[in-house]
């Protein structure tokens, strides 16, 4: 993960989980549904505050939430102390043994890696899926005209072809790819990616 990224949500850990968890996105809820198994264990990579952990938990998914900022986990653990989040960085996820999670959610991460992480990231995503397990990616561009926002933030651009091609490349199939524009910033267009074992 990129160490200024990571600095700054360590230092603005309250301001950002306040903000997420303010956001109810309805869109990735549906997408959950639709594509990972109830009841299998699921990961939720750079979770943040949370929020997504708990929506998660609640609908029947089982899930850890795992991040490499230390403040948004402190953030996640204390506005949901009874579910699990633990510590592990992108690209590596060293701390995630090999074929624990059925289900895989990576939602707002990647584009925060240097781009010359983001196959060996997408590598690992794979190794920790168990055998026909789903991954569910989203990422943006910056809304910046560089890639790094003005907090300093980055957002290593990434295009839909190239991010279906690490996947396919580490051994998964690409089953749903879609772009949408942010409800409240405009300029700003999202993209998902699933994929499976």
């Amino acid at each position: 993960m990129d160490t200024t990224t990571l600095t700054t949500y360590d230092q603005q850990a309250a301001t950002f989980a306040a903000a997420q968890r303010g956001k109810t996105p309805e869109a990735l809820q549906r997408l959950i549904l639709a594509y990972f198994r109830p009841g299998a264990p699921t990961a939720d990579i750079g979770c943040g505050s949370g929020r997504d952990t708990a929506w998660l938990v609640a609908n029947g998914f089982p899930a850890v939430g795992y991040d490499g900022s230390t403040g948004m986990l402190s953030e996640a653990q204390r506005a949901f102390p009874a579910l699990t989040f633990q510590h592990a960085t992108l690209p590596d996820l060293a701390t995630i043994p090999p074929g624990q999670y059925q289900n895989v959610l990576c939602s707002a991460v990647i584009m925060h890696l240097p781009a010359a992480s983001i196959p060996s990231a997408i590598a690992n995503l794979a190794r920790i899926m168990a055998p026909a397990g789903r991954l569910l990616l989203t990422y943006r561009a910056s809304a910046a005209e560089g890639a790094r926002e003005a907090d300093g933030r980055l957002y290593s651009p990434i295009t839909s072809a190239e991010l279906a091609a690490y996947c396919k490349t580490t051994g998964l199939q690409v089953q749903h790819q879609a772009s949408s524009a942010d409800g409240g910033r405009p300029g700003v267009v999202w993209h998902v990616l699933v994929a499976g074992l």
